[in-house]
């Protein structure tokens, strides 16, 4: 086993390298760093902690980039800030702890047991907090009525706490209907929508030169305006089809991926494959299944040959039996159900290894 994933690693790294790459840009994990686009929402979000306003409100569909932005503007202010960054919503018996976890008690208080309720919090952390905390919250539409009821309360009574929460658009109509006393105190309201098609490259620019690659390669321009197309510029959505045609290049030992159209034929046939089941012969064209019958009893078949054990007594001439055989091919290699490889001035057809596996179990 251990060879197997040794010589996989191998040919991972040998591809990765032949085209220029280091890994695969694509892997999705949120990396401020790497952060494309919604440069008037950064600043707008960045004027509103310089100008010690107390609250904030980032909202967006899933994919927009609401956690990488508020990990950025983490990475931006941890020189001038205390950060406190929540990655869901705190229960309510878990806010004191939150807390007293970030600003801790003295020593002194420590050794005898300290204990501060959530009544006494923010009277506690007015005389312990040295310098400002940013709170940044995110998944803020999960959050109980009740923990942004004292979120807000904290931050009310705290003169160097700032909060910023993110969150899917539901937030808005909770604070409003729950909350409006805290979405009356939301001073910045930042909408991330779509990244536009330059962004979108310049997103999958910045991933490839991380990477250690050069330009958009192994893109192309065209392949690069389709996925804009397809993902309606989501970041989530872009990083995650182009991780998958990375691994589809791989996999198919391509170089170059230049249409959207060719990987998703490809994985349309994938997934059939995956659809198909045990009895899946009863369900092609006669001459289909006999065709697949012939190519389970012996591989890398001519049409030529294939024909002649198909028979030819039903056609006009050998040459119209072969011409039929080879649109049958056809259909079949479009199935997923063959596969062909070149040899001399023509092809050999053999069985996909799944419909061997399928053929095997019936």
């Amino acid at each position: 086993m251990k060879t197997i994933l040794n010589q996989y690693k191998e040919e991972v790294s040998g591809w990765l390298e032949e085209i220029g790459l280091e890994k695969n840009p694509f892997t999705l994990r949120i990396d401020p760093e790497l952060f494309v686009g919604y440069e008037n929402e950064l600043k707008k979000l960045s004027h509103h902690i310089q100008e010690d306003r107390k609250f904030a409100m980032v909202s967006g569909a899933t994919g927009a980039g609401k956690t990488t932005l508020l990990r950025l503007i983490g990475e931006k202010f941890c020189d001038d800030f205390e950060i406190l960054y929540l990655s869901k919503p705190p229960e309510y018996g878990e806010i004191v702890d939150i807390f007293t976890d970030k600003v801790r008690p003295s020593i002194l208080k420590r050794i005898f047991g300290f204990n501060v309720s959530i009544h006494e919090l923010p009277h506690y952390l007015d005389g312990r907090l040295d310098e400002n905390l940013l709170l940044l919250v995110d998944e803020a539409h999960e959050s109980d009525v009740k923990v942004l009821q004292w979120l807000r309360t904290i931050t009310d009574q705290v003169d160097r706490i700032q909060f910023i929460f993110a969150g899917l658009p539901a937030i808005d109509k909770k604070l409003r209907e729950n909350v409006q006393t805290l979405k009356s105190r939301v001073t910045t309201r930042v909408d991330l929508t779509t990244l536009d098609e330059k962004e979108t490259k310049n997103l999958i620019r910045r991933r490839i030169k991380d990477a250690g690659g050069e330009g958009i390669d192994p893109f192309t321009d065209e392949c690069v305006k389709q996925i804009y197309e397809k993902t309606g510029g989501f970041p989530r959505e872009i990083l995650k089809i182009c991780d998958k045609m990375i691994n589809w290049a791989l996999e198919n030992d391509k170089k170059k991926i230049d249409e959207l159209k060719n990987f998703e034929d490809d994985m349309k046939k994938e997934e059939k494959k995956k659809d198909r089941g045990r009895d899946f012969l009863k369900d092609l064209p006669y001459k289909q299944r006999e065709i697949v019958k012939i190519l389970s009893e012996e591989d890398k078949l001519f049409p030529s040959d294939v024909a002649e054990k198909l028979g030819t007594d039903s056609y006009k001439t050998k040459q119209h039996a072969v011409r039929s055989v080879n649109n049958i091919l056809r259909r079949l290699l479009k199935e997923g159900l063959i596969v062909r490889k070149k040899r001399g001035k023509g092809y050999v057809y053999s069985l996909d290894t799944k419909t061997k596996n399928l053929l095997v179990e019936t």
